[in-house]
């Protein structure tokens, strides 16, 4: 199997120099050991510069060749729009919660949405069935939903690796940029998150933005359905801790330690960026050593900071603070023979880092906000005895509860916390750290990797069984087999009409009420309409055409041609007083809900109210009634956007096989909703029954919407016209 990644930089530079640390380095061991199964790998994305035209074919092949690499070519002023420009100005520091430091600007999410475009370009020349896409992060919001149209049945992976923030942050950006943001990542089978409070936001932001439910992480949009899961990141745990017990990480470790005098390290290792609170970390320092001058000249914090953005004003700002900082700091505390801080402003290879974690006393990992942050996972692999400070901000800190957790905003807490951290008892210490390193070597980078893949493959074969029932309104395998009478059940809200946000404005079009027309004058043909409608409803739309009309579910039947309605079953329906009343305490605390009465059921409406709102109140409604609704002579279901309750003995599909003919009638049953089920369930195995609509149904076949279901009466009509013809013609 072929694995093409797809990244918004290559593993290595432009000239073919490898890029130290991030996506490349967190995935070389899985890539190593999907390659020794006999796999394949190819790496898509940006080299990191603009390669001229006349260059790009021999760099291709070049870095094809050399490198397993496919490179996007963007152009100089796009590639600076698109990166600088939406992804650092815009999503970055929106999704870690910077709000002050966004910029909303339609030109570069242009420029993001052609980017897009130019990867999807890169992938479909290389692309061939049967590979596994994995797209990685928020680069690339868009790409999953361009490839999901360009090829159906592609196997389509997506992790976003920096945090998803929640609504009431996510819904700053402008509804048209964050509609299809959400639809673009909805391509992918599966969409993986660092932690489970990521997902939850992302869920909510669909719900919130696009009304779009979802079922234990199961989205269904656009005859798609997508799951969306948490997949904490791991590392490679074997490499590290092999490492950090050789004689060579050894004897670098000592000399480290000779060099600093023995003193308690202290130490810091983040890349240049104003959401890892570096600024903030050395000011809880220097309150530390302020409140304790017991451990003057007996610790140090070693800070190394890994350059990045150094083009960027505001990041050289952002250093220029730094280095003053940590000026003032050895100024003001340091001696002759002491230095409070030792300052590294640069990127440190496996080789030496390792050696540092393991010389440490005391690691803090303390940013603002962070997807994951594999450096506090690296360090506690990587020696005994140290203790890790993290920030609750962090995603890390949801799978490493046995820190010592701080909030990076609270300086006096910080100091607080390295002083415990640094007088923490051996033993105390190596408790903790054998709960912490015993859970990461369960999830290392292999296992993490492996989970996304299995997911990926299980969720795509749910949508081939999802897609495979998807049909044409046009195909020959909805049509009658022979000119015998034929029995068609239409649904009515969501199958022949859409819905509307009150049901009284639900009416056909005029060119469904003609085909519905044309189809009753066939003498072979018996249609029935059979909804949660009431009667006088269900009158007033089809008072004139000879249909079987079943109201509220199956409650009342009217015959073809008759005035009169007959009751298909009996009921004192004593259970609806007490009902109602509780179903109208809901529509007062949910705005823009309401109560349905009809004989011998309940509905409660929540399509008007506020998506998270309804939702939540739908749940505890169910919850409540469930509990209420045993022996007591009526059931609480579901529906699209409803709750219904109503009596027992009612339902579509015992209704249905009691108007039936016979049961060896070519019959044909649509339907959207939950109460449809009942009728695909109940009706004979030669029955052709069709849902409309993206939820899990037992129907044999599946039409996309409501249009499908008037295409299909036409060619119906046509058939049916043909057939008559050709009969009178004999």
């Amino acid at each position: 199997m072929r694995l093409i990644l797809v990244s918004n930089r290559l593993p290595v530079q432009w000239d073919g120099t490898p890029n130290v640390g991030g996506l490349a380095t967190g995935l070389s061991s899985f890539l190593s050991r999907w390659k020794s199964l006999g796999n394949e790998v190819v790496w898509v994305g940006w080299p990191g510069k603009s390669i001229p035209e006349k260059e790009q074919r021999n760099y291709s092949k070049k870095m094809l060749e050399e490198h397993g690499t496919i490179p996007v070519f963007l152009k100089q002023k796009l590639a600076d729009s698109f990166y600088n420009g939406f992804c650092n100005k815009t999503i970055w520091p929106l999704f870690h919660y910077f709000t002050a430091n966004c910029e909303f600007s339609d030109l570069t999410f242009a420029s993001y949405e052609e980017a897009n475009q130019e990867f999807a370009k890169a992938i479909k020349e290389i692309y061939q069935p049967g590979d596994w896409v994995w797209v990685h992060d928020y680069h690339l919001f868009l790409l999953p939903g361009i490839l999901r149209s360009e090829f159906p049945n592609i196997l389509l992976s997506f992790f976003l690796h920096i945090p998803f923030p929640t609504f009431e942050v996510f819904r700053l950006l402008p509804e048209r940029i964050r509609s299809k943001i959400l639809e673009g990542v909805l391509g992918a089978d599966l969409i993986g998150f660092h932690t489970q409070s990521y997902t939850q936001y992302f869920l909510r932001s669909l719900l919130r933005c696009l009304g779009i439910e979802n079922e234990r992480g199961i989205i269904y949009f656009q005859n798609h359905l997508t799951k969306a899961a948490a997949f904490p990141m791991g590392i490679n745990v074997e490499q590290f801790s092999k490492y950090a017990n050789s004689d060579e990480c050894e004897t670098i470790a000592n000399q480290i330690n000779v060099n600093h005098k023995n003193l308690k390290q202290i130490l810091s290792v983040d890349r240049l960026d104003y959401t890892k609170g570096v600024l903030q970390r050395l000011n809880a320092f220097e309150l530390f050593l302020k409140n304790n001058p017991q451990w003057i000249k007996k610790c140090k914090l070693v800070l190394v900071l890994v350059p990045s953005r150094t083009d960027v004003s505001s990041y050289q700002s952002m250093k220029r603070a730094i280095d003053e900082k940590i000026g003032a700091i050895n100024g003001s505390f340091g001696t002759l023979d002491w230095t409070p801080i030792l300052y590294q402003y640069k990127g440190f290879p496996f080789e030496e880092l390792v050696p540092l974690y393991k010389n440490t006393h005391v690691m803090l990992v303390t940013p603002f906000r962070d997807g994951m942050n594999l450096v506090a996972k690296e360090f506690l692999v990587s020696q005994k005895n140290g203790m890790l400070v993290l920030s609750e901000m962090a995603g890390a800190s949801a799978e490493l509860p046995e820190a010592i957790l701080v909030n990076p905003n609270d300086l006096s807490g910080m100091a607080d916390a390295i002083k415990e951290a640094i007088e923490m008892e051996e033993s105390e210490i190596n408790i903790r750290n054998q709960v912490m390193v015993s859970r990461l070597k369960e999830n290392s980078v292999m296992e993490w990797a492996k989970k996304i893949f299995n997911e990926t493959e299980e969720t795509a074969n749910q949508n081939l069984n999802f897609q495979t029932k998807s049909i044409p309104p046009h195909s020959d395998s909805l049509l009658p087999k022979s000119n015998s009478p034929i029995f068609i059940l239409f649904d009515y809200d969501g199958t022949l009409v859409p819905f509307q946000s009150f049901p009284h404005l639900a009416v056909p079009s005029k060119e469904l009420v003609n085909s519905l027309t044309q189809l009753s004058k066939f003498s072979n043909v018996s249609v029935a309409i059979i909804s949660g409608r009431d009667r006088k409803f269900l009158e007033s739309i089809f008072f004139d055409m000879p249909f079987h009309l079943v109201a509220e579910h199956g409650a009342w039947h009217r015959a073809p041609n008759q005035t009169e309605w007959q009751a298909l079953f009996f009921s004192n329906a004593e259970w609806k007083k007490e009902i109602k009343s509780h179903l109208e305490e809901f529509s007062k605390r949910v705005p823009g809900s309401f109560t349905e009465e009809k004989e011998f059921s309940l509905v409660w409406h929540f399509r008007n109210a506020d998506p998270d709102i309804g939702l939540n109140a739908a749940r505890e409604m169910l919850d409540e009634l469930s509990q209420i609704s045993s022996n007591s002579g009526f059931f609480v279901q579901r529906g699209n956007k409803i709750i219904e309750v109503r009596e027992y003995g009612t339902g579509k599909g015992k209704a249905a096989l009691k108007i039936l003919p016979n049961t060896s009638i070519q019959t044909f049953v649509f339907g959207d909703d939950t109460t449809d089920e009942d009728m695909f369930r109940e009706l004979p195995d030669h029955a052709i029954s069709v849902k409309i609509g993206k939820s899990e149904t037992i129907a044999k076949f599946r039409f996309q919407s409501t249009d499908d279901v008037h295409l299909w009466i036409q060619n119906l009509i046509k058939h049916l016209t043909k057939v008559h013809h050709d009969v009178t013609q004999i």
